[in-house]
């Protein structure tokens, strides 16, 4: 990283802390929706501090900055505090932002007591839904003791805590626990809901040119975008898919595409190959953010176990939705209205699901119908001008 190319902050000036890696995040295409933020930020810095050495990446008011030295995540996270110091140094940031949970404890404390910086924490998930529901830390490397304590460390250290009011039970959460409670603002609209400009562009073109039907593409199209990741619970798609396979008598194909990458990609491959279904299953690989709405629109039904913004997708494409009922989506998504919805780890209750939306064409309508309505109130740019300023105002207007 060459500081020299940065530019000094200005009076607005916010710097994003991320532990995904740069390289990832321009691989998925879906980085760019950080430049929601130059709706109230005069300069916008991210800086991501896993990953390889990658030169500092510039669109509009925006640039993307590696920190990492490329060599093991431990050993950039150990460095992650003074390296965000000397960015910080030089771009003088007023407001500090992550959404890590388990490390902004120790990277923010430079830029907190040497910049002056207020800091500001923005969870995007229940640590203990995932600890549950997976059995694994977030971290993937920390044992999960430790890990609530980092959580703990991270929630002190922080000035404030902000929350989007539309985020399922997540809001609660934090309302009900001492320690964020006391910090905490809600706000109705989050940066991190949102889509880039380049989807929403994209999925006003596609819009009124499609007409969601069964066998459009010759089956009905079961979609999944996320991180093949073990914590996503991606394997209980690959078995919903064999539970379909033994009680479908429709008399029409069941396809589904998997749009993302990770190291569960073999394994889920293998188990596709053991359960029967690989003829079921694509691989589809990533897709740049602007680029979903396509895939989105050809598909009939989005099926969600652990998913984050690309439900949001989904719903504002107006795409019918199979999910597990937790994490965000509690309280937030109503069965039959709004999703179809059952317990987390219930693929056989999925595929049920999945099936009475292959037969029943008033029911996709509706969810369609509804989904859609319901995405367009709580996760489009218009509205999130107030919203920033309602969570970042008091330090800054």
């Amino acid at each position: 990283m060459q500081l020299g190319q940065l530019k000094g902050g200005s009076a607005k000036t916010l710097l994003l802390v991320s532990t995904s890696t740069l390289e990832e995040m321009l691989r998925k295409g879906n980085v760019w929706y950080v430049r929601h933020y130059e709706q109230y930020f005069e300069r916008v810095y991210v800086a991501y501090i896993t990953g390889k050495p990658h030169e500092p990446v510039t669109v509009g008011k925006t640039s993307l900055v590696s920190l990492a030295f490329g060599r093991s995540n431990k050993t950039n996270i150990v460095l992650a505090a003074y390296r965000i110091y000397r960015l910080a140094r030089e771009v003088r940031p007023t407001i500090y932002l992550t959404a890590d949970l388990v490390y902004s404890w120790w990277t923010n404390r430079l830029v907190r007591f040497l910049i002056g910086a207020r800091t500001y924490l923005m969870p995007v998930c229940i640590p203990e839904e995932i600890y549950k529901s997976s059995g694994l830390s977030m971290s993937s490397s920390l044992p999960i003791w430790l890990e609530r304590l980092f959580v703990r460390l991270s929630f002190a250290s922080a000035d404030y805590i902000v929350a989007g009011r539309h985020t399922g039970k997540l809001a609660d959460w934090l309302q009900s626990s001492r320690l964020p409670r006391r910090k905490l603002i809600v706000v109705d609209t989050i940066v991190d809901e949102l889509p880039s400009n380049g989807f929403f562009r994209n999925l006003r073109a596609r819009r009124g040119r499609d007409s969601r039907r069964i066998g459009k593409s010759g089956s009905f199209v079961l979609v999944y975008v996320g991180r093949l990741h073990k914590e996503k619970l991606v394997e209980d798609l690959v078995r919903m898919m064999a539970k379909t396979k033994e009680l479908c008598d429709y008399g029409i194909q069941i396809r589904l595409n998997l749009i993302g990458e990770g190291p569960e990609k073999t394994r889920l491959e293998r188990l596709a190959r053991e359960l029967g279904v690989e003829r079921m299953i694509k691989f589809v690989g990533s897709i740049p953010n602007e680029d979903l709405p396509k895939h989105l629109l050809d598909a009939d039904v989005f099926v969600s176990t652990l998913t984050g913004t690309a439900l949001r997708e989904a719903a504002l494409c107006g795409l019918p939705i199979v999910a597990y009922n937790f994490d965000w989506i509690q309280g937030l998504l109503k069965h039959e209205e709004t999703a179809l919805l059952v317990r987390s780890g219930n693929y056989q209750g999925m595929a049920s699901q999945v099936l009475r939306l292959v037969c029943d064409e008033k029911l996709r309508s509706r969810l369609s119908q509804n989904v859609r309505v319901l995405a367009e109130g709580l996760w489009s740019p218009e509205g999130l001008r107030e919203s920033l300023s309602q969570a970042f105002g008091g330090w800054l207007d």
